[in-house]
């Protein structure tokens, strides 16, 4: 109980003297309680800027030199110096100076310097300095140096300097300089400098320099400059320098180089890529990683490509003929690199009495013959491991559920650049709701069914050729020659 006291008392002290300093620098007279109907009608008399109080009652409204306590004004509360404490408006709190503690105001809380502590208003909390602690308003939180805290808005933060902590407003944070911490907006965050933290936007995140950090936005998150961390966009993620981090988008990520894991729902394009890309369409002129997409386009790759088409200025352009068990003839067009290679392959079965088409994808792996097979060493002999899948339909194009994915192990022998022959077996498991389709196989190891679907399993056999442009390629132990893992070759 006595350390309670000292603390109290010492408190009560350093408040005081706070006080004393503050009214001594501005020759402010102290009164306990004043009392005012309209300014200069008041118990101060006319020169109520001379005073200080620590209890202030203003019948319509009051103008005095300070508030070091509690103020309640019908209208307004204004002093010229500074308010320290609680007060209450109909309409406005102002000051000259700074106003901190707990101010209420039907329209606005003003002050020419500092705003801190708890400021509650219906239109405005506009500080010519800087606003810090708890602001809210149905309108605009406003400062002219800088904002930190807790601040919401009906309608937007505005700064002409930087933004800390958390803000959220209806439509927009907006500031000169940086943002940072969290900031949640209707519209936009808007910063003329960096946005740092987690920034969540209706719209979009805007950074004139840099963003780091969450950053999530329905349409887009733009940087003038680079993009890092998490970003997630309903449309476009955009920096005009270096994208790095994860990168996720309804539609496009778009960067001068973009670093990680892009995701988009549309494209990925940049001049330079690295890391791993997921999207409909990859493009860049040079990437490096992981591609993912329906089409990948680069002018140099070095990695793995998975796709429709994966065309590349230093990679394959094969046209693939081939033929295997069950009586299918296929067409394919194989690109990619010269490691992993992807083919788009389209067939028909010569040896049943109707039209039973496929359309199949396929990734493969090719390998020196030595990485299979220690023994023998050539520079032509090479073997291809290859997944693929197939779709199957008669006469007009079915969804139906009709498909056979294949596992195969081709040994092939190149004839010059141009022509190479391959060969091998092949693991197959078919899948299908059609009944007719047990004759695309000429035999079953296995043949189960379930919920409506036959499966059939069997060992096959695969023969083909493959035309223009090939390479003879190194070990796969030799080929990992840097620090991504990926060799030129690949």
């Amino acid at each position: 109980m006595r350390k309670k006291f000292t603390l109290l008392l010492g408190f009560s002290v350093l408040f005081s003297f706070a006080v004393f300093a503050q009214n001594s620098e501005n020759n402010l007279e102290y009164r306990k309680w004043r009392v005012t109907l309209v300014p200069p009608i008041s118990t101060n008399g006319a020169h109520t800027q001379n005073f200080s109080a620590k209890y202030s009652i203003n019948l319509l409204g009051g103008y005095h030199g300070a508030l070091d306590g509690y103020e309640i004004g019908a209208l307004f509360n204004y002093t010229k110096f500074y308010s320290y404490g609680f007060q209450l408006a109909g309409l406005v709190n102002a000051t000259g100076g700074d106003m901190a503690g707990v101010n209420l105001a039907g329209l606005a809380n003003y002050s020419k310097d500092d705003m801190s502590g708890v400021q509650v208003s219906g239109i405005v909390n506009y500080s010519n300095d800087a606003l810090e602690g708890i602001n809210v308003t149905g309108g605009i939180n406003y400062s002219e140096r800088g904002s930190s805290g807790l601040q919401a808005a009906g309608i937007a933060n505005i700064s002409g300097r930087d933004i800390e902590g958390l803000q959220a407003s209806g439509l927009f944070n907006y500031t000169k300089y940086d943002i940072s911490g969290l900031q949640a907006a209707g519209l936009f965050n808007f910063a003329g400098d960096n946005v740092e933290g987690l920034q969540a936007a209706a719209g979009f995140n805007y950074a004139e320099d840099g963003i780091s950090g969450l950053q999530a936005a329905g349409i887009a998150n733009i940087s003038g400059g680079y993009i890092e961390g998490l970003l997630a966009s309903g449309i476009i993620n955009y920096s005009k320098g270096n994208a790095s981090g994860l990168l996720a988008s309804g539609g496009f990520n778009v960067s001068e180089n973009i670093e990680g894991l892009a995701a988009a729902g549309i494209g990925n394009f940049g001049r330079s890529m690295q890391g791993v890309q997921f999207a409909a369409v990859n493009i860049a002129e040079e990437a490096v990683g992981l591609q993912v997409g329906i089409i990948n386009i680069a002018k140099e790759f070095q990695g793995a490509p998975v796709g429709l088409l994966s065309i590349y200025g230093n990679g394959r352009k094969n046209f693939d003929v081939r033929f295997s068990d069950g009586g299918f003839t296929e067409l394919g067009i194989t690109t990619g690199t010269y490691r992993v290679y992807n083919s788009f392959l389209l067939g028909y079965n010569t040896l049943l009495d109707r039209d039973v088409y496929r359309l199949g994808l396929a990734i493969g792996l090719e390998k020196n013959i030595q990485d299979s097979f220690e023994n023998i060493e050539s520079t032509t002999l090479f073997v291809n491991q290859e997944f693929s899948m197939y779709h199957h339909f008669e006469g007009d194009w079915s969804k139906r559920k009709n498909r056979i994915y294949s596992y195969k192990y081709l040994l092939g022998n190149r004839f010059g650049n141009g022509l190479s022959i391959y060969a091998g077996p092949s693991i197959n498991m078919q899948v299908t709701r059609v009944d007719e389709s047990n004759d695309y196989t000429w035999y079953s190891l296995w043949s189960p069914e379930r919920k409506g679907r036959q499966y059939r399993f069997w060992v096959g056999l695969t023969v083909g050729i493959r035309l223009l442009h090939q390479k003879d390629l190194p070990l796969i132990s030799d080929d990992f020659d840097n620090d991504w893992g990926w060799g030129r070759d690949w």
